[in-house]
């Protein structure tokens, strides 16, 4: 920690629309000055929005106990008050040289016409959203730091499937360094069999919600998909264009019931068993053996029959699309 001393400055204000790299330099800051230990006694956690800017002042005058330095994180320090913000200046014109204290906001906010004199005693820094070659660059760096190089043409593919935030593509980023073991090199065939799973796991949203009898959460991502006519592949609010989503989420409801009929008639007791037989993850197979128990099998064969004659009545025009899969997913819902 003390090797850092020359790079630690009493006062930082950090910006910008990348939460994530914020965060980062946040932790590097962090271990910089206080221990695990330490951090007990010694970090402090404030809201620009809700806390009393002389409670802050108070807290980043107060010494220190048992450790060297403390450390105060200011959240949402851009929706301070012209007043509070004066009131936090008249501190940062003398801080604490035993105290690091962090603001943290998505814009400078009131705090831009007193950058110069933050900077006088510490340094302003402005994250913005990465792009283009920079985001490709972030990841190969990314990999280059778990011990692996990731090619540029996997690298595109991943953004191109995953969208441009850093949280959702070190996650991608670890799941692939996992799958692809002992492999130095993770190439486009890497991340395409990754990304796969990962659609697949999010779409059955609606059909877990449906095998789980949940009728207002099936309803209500139901309403969200007809009314974008799009299907969420991710968890993170990204969507992704799906034409008309309807036949797929037929599909979706029909194996869905399809598959936990065939668990309740096979003689397969184990999940490995299973999951052969099925050709689907054994995690799949046990969220399908705990959701067929709210099913007879009778209720499963009428469900397969709902989907299938939902399907006609569709391609037969004989009512509204939308009210159609809306009044099968009831159906489902209730079967007992």
């Amino acid at each position: 920690m003390k090797d850092h001393l020359s790079t630690f400055y009493p006062v930082y204000f950090l910006y910008g629309s990348e939460d994530y790299l914020i965060e980062e330099e946040i932790q590097r800051l962090l271990n910089r000055t206080l221990s695990q230990k330490e951090r007990g006694f010694n970090f402090h956690q404030f809201n620009g929005e809700e806390h009393d800017v002389k409670e802050i002042v108070q807290t980043a005058q107060t010494l220190p106990m048992f450790s060297p330095y403390r450390f105060i994180l200011v959240r949402k320090a851009d929706s301070m008050s012209g007043e509070q913000a004066e009131g936090l200046r008249k501190y940062i014109q003398n801080p604490s040289p035993q105290t690091c204290l962090v603001l943290w906001g998505q814009t400078l906010g009131p705090w831009k016409k007193y950058q110069k004199e933050i900077e006088e005693v510490g340094r302003v820094i402005e994250y913005d959203r990465l792009k283009g070659k920079a985001i490709v660059a972030w990841l190969k760096n990314r990999m280059r730091e778990k011990g692996k190089t990731i090619s540029e043409e996997a690298a595109h593919y991943l953004i191109e499937v995953l969208g441009d935030h850093l949280y959702d593509l070190d996650q991608a980023l670890e799941k692939v360094f996992l799958r692809t073991g002992e492999k130095q090199v993770v190439d486009l065939k890497d991340v395409e069999e990754m990304t796969v799973e990962v659609k697949v796991s999010t779409v059955f949203d609606l059909t877990d919600a449906i095998g789980n009898r949940d009728l207002n959460k099936a309803l209500g991502i139901l309403e969200k998909i007809l009314e974008t006519r799009t299907i969420s592949f991710r968890k993170e609010g990204e969507e992704s264009k799906f034409g008309d989503p309807i036949p797929f989420l037929l599909s979706m409801m029909a194996k869905q019931y399809w598959n936990m009929l065939v668990m309740k008639r096979s003689h397969l007791k184990d999940f490995g068993g299973l999951s052969r037989e099925l050709g689907i993850s054994p995690w799949n197979i046990k969220k399908l053996v705990d959701q067929g128990r709210n099913f007879s099998e009778g209720s499963l064969h009428e469900g397969i029959l709902r989907c299938h004659q939902t399907d006609l009545a569709i391609k037969r025009s004989r009512g509204p699309k939308d009210l159609l899969i809306e009044k099968l997913v009831i159906d489902l819902c209730q079967l007992q």
